[in-house]
């Protein structure tokens, strides 16, 4: 999957938190599914910004609070800050992360 991080710096710098949030578990979503389509993503849900990921018979759930929602996203390093803590939440509850067609995971993983 491929990504912009012009465009993406814009959308970290312009939504609200929740907004951003979306955006991203979106994303992070249509990546999931490019690997397994009948892999599932849910949320976030809005008591805890909770969002899950089920694949292969097994559920991971993270956790996020609005006020680190908002100091992953105004970090300066990257726009992907909150992708790539979702991404290694993921990844220690079992989550595998393949290999990818296209340029996302690199810059998250920068």
């Amino acid at each position: 999957m491929n990504t912009t991080g012009y465009n993406r710096d814009f959308i970290a710098q312009d939504q609200e938190g929740e907004i951003f949030l979306n955006h991203v578990v979106g994303v992070i979503e249509k990546q999931i599914l490019e690997w397994n389509e009948n892999d599932k993503v849910e949320g976030p849900k809005t008591e805890g910004y909770t969002t899950s990921v089920q694949g292969n018979m097994q559920i991971s759930k993270i956790s996020i609070s609005s006020s680190l929602i908002e100091s992953l996203q105004l970090k300066l390093q990257s726009p992907y800050t909150l992708d790539q803590y979702i991404w290694i939440e993921l990844k220690e509850n079992g989550v595998e992360v393949r290999d990818a067609n296209g340029n996302y995971l690199d810059y998250v993983f920068m």
